[in-house]
């Protein structure tokens, strides 16, 4: 086996160009050991002059990048279908993956991750959750040894960007969406973020991670931010809050019941919610036995889940031969109807 670890990269968009530039990058860090090799792209021809660096091939055909040598694949290209077939196909090619893919993981990680152990290559997926915010390792490794029964966290860097320009300046949503956009965190059609599609596939990522339940995105009821406006904010001060996009999990492992949703909720104004500004993300874990845990990290742009990529690439080639056991996932659960009224003093209401 090469000493230095090969990586290819499938998409140039965001993402993937700001893995690129970090991988290249003379300051790399725990990434010196690797070295970017090939870069799918289907304008390939066009975007090549965006990245100067030798020794990097440029393809517009993915079945190059299979083919290839590369120990480690990063899907970047976003979507289900083909991003799915393609890590499929990776993996069954002897190459190791990264995505940041969020909608396949929760949709496909547990086959996934199954044939990645029967490859014996790694699939790993800490981007696909929390950006920059290492909460895949928080769940999955550090807190391992205890059982862990709430999730309560801010899961989508562009709505948190979104409402907390609306709480800060008083300006309407369409507004503080614009602002995102012009500073790299909203994509131009931010609906999937703001309507919470995209926490909620989180969410059943970390349920998968947390209580080992095999959790459908569908199932987690899901109430949009995108009605959100300056009135609620003004309301919501009055009583010492203010307007959090909230994901919330918790599990009672003794009846089998799970309560989960994503919503617009009222926080109280001290908690660390709150405080969580412009593009972050937050989470607090609650454990039977280390109680709760705090984790806080940038969300969104291309540079945040970079530094999740190459996390993930920095453990596979500190170990390429190291096989990740799958999780073993129910499916049998009961899944209570959410009525978003907590009596944790952290979160208040639903907006």
């Amino acid at each position: 086996m090469s000493s230095r670890c090969r990586v290819a990269l499938l998409g140039f968009g965001t993402v993937g160009s700001a893995v690129a530039r970090r991988l290249i990058a003379p300051d790399a860090g725990a990434s010196s050991n690797v070295q970017l090799t090939y870069i799918f792209d289907r304008r390939a021809v066009e975007k090549r002059a965006a990245l100067r660096a030798d020794g990097i091939t440029w393809t517009s055909s993915v079945d190059d990048v299979l083919q290839s040598d590369a120990d480690v694949v990063v899907e970047a290209i976003g979507g289900v279908e083909p991003a799915a077939d393609w890590i499929r196909a990776a993996l069954l090619a002897g190459k190791s993956v990264v995505t940041a893919n969020k909608q396949v993981v929760a949709r496909h990680g547990a086959s996934l991750l199954k044939l990645a152990a029967r490859q014996g290559r790694q699939l790993r997926f800490e981007a696909a959750v929390g950006g920059a915010m290492p909460i895949v390792r928080a769940i999955g490794e550090g807190l391992a040894g205890d059982r862990i029964t709430r999730l309560v966290a801010i899961l989508n860097g562009t709505t948190n960007a979104v409402l907390s320009q609306m709480e800060a300046t008083g300006c309407s949503l369409d507004a503080a969406v614009r602002d995102a956009r012009a500073r790299g965190y909203a994509e131009a059609d931010p609906s999937a973020d703001l309507d919470g599609h995209d926490a909620r596939a989180k969410l059943a990522i970390l349920c998968a991670l947390a209580f080992g339940l095999r959790v459908d995105p569908s199932q987690i009821d899901t109430r949009s931010s995108a009605s959100i406006a300056a009135a609620d904010f003004a309301r919501a001060r009055q009583h010492g809050a203010t307007i959090r996009q909230i994901a919330f999990a918790e599990y009672d492992h003794a009846t089998s019941a799970l309560i989960a949703w994503v919503a617009p909720v009222e926080v109280d104004g001290t908690s660390i919610f709150a405080r969580t500004k412009g593009p972050q993300n937050a989470a607090l874990i609650t454990g039977a036995h280390s109680g709760e845990t705090g984790i806080f990290g940038a969300g969104a742009g291309g540079d945040a889940t970079a530094v999740a990529v190459l996390g993930d690439i920095a453990a596979i080639a500190r170990d390429r031969a190291a096989i990740v056991p799958p999780p073993i996932l129910t499916g049998k659960f009961r899944l209570q109807t959410s009525d978003f009224r907590l009596e944790s003093p952290v979160l208040l209401e639903v907006v």
